[in-house]
C-alpha cells in the first residue's frame, strides 16, 4: 500500500496547536485540584505516545523522566480514586512539564505516519500484560 503525500506531512499547525492546549490544560487542572480522571488519562496517554515516538526517533529525554511521570500520574490517580482529589502533588508536575515540552515538539515534526504507527504500538501496548512501555528501563 502507498501512503498518501498527506501522511508523510507533520499535522496542520492548527490541530497541532489544539492537541497541545489540551495536554496543557489538563495539566493546569490537575495542578489546582480541578482535574478528574479524563483528564489524568489524556496526561497518561501523552506519556506513553511521547515514549513511542520518541523510540521512533522524534526527540529525546532521559528514560527516568518517562517514569518519574508515570509515577507521578499514578499517585494523583489514586489519590483521586480515594479522595476524590485529582491534583498533582508540585514536586511532581516537573517530569510530567519535560514529556509535554517534548510531545509539543513532536506534534509539530512528526509526521501522521507516524502518529498512526504509534497508535498502533499504544493499542498492542494497552492489551498487552505489560505495566509500561518502558519496563525494561525501570529496573
Amino acid at each position: 500500500m502507498f501512503a498518501t503525500k498527506a501522511v508523510l506531512l507533520p499535522q496542520t499547525e492548527k490541530s497541532v496547536r489544539t492537541q497541545s492546549l489540551r495536554h496543557h490544560l489538563a495539566l493546569a487542572a490537575l495542578k489546582v485540584g480541578s482535574g478528574n480522571g479524563h483528564l489524568l488519562t489524556d496526561l497518561i496517554r501523552v506519556v506513553y505516545v511521547a515514549w513511542f515516538l520518541q523510540s521512533a526517533g522524534f526527540g529525546t529525554i532521559e528514560p527516568r523522566h518517562y517514569v518519574e511521570a508515570e509515577r507521578a500520574l499514578a499517585r494523583c490517580g489514586a489519590r483521586g480514586v480515594r479522595d476524590h482529589i485529582w491534583q498533582l502533588e508540585q514536586s511532581d508536575t516537573l517530569a510530567i512539564e519535560r514529556v509535554l515540552a517534548l510531545h509539543d515538539w513532536q506534534l509539530e515534526h512528526a509526521p501522521i505516519s507516524a502518529m498512526l504507527d504509534v497508535q498502533k504500538r499504544l493499542t498492542r501496548f494497552a492489551r498487552s500484560n505489560k505495566a509500561s512501555p518502558w519496563q525494561e528501563v525501570e529496573g
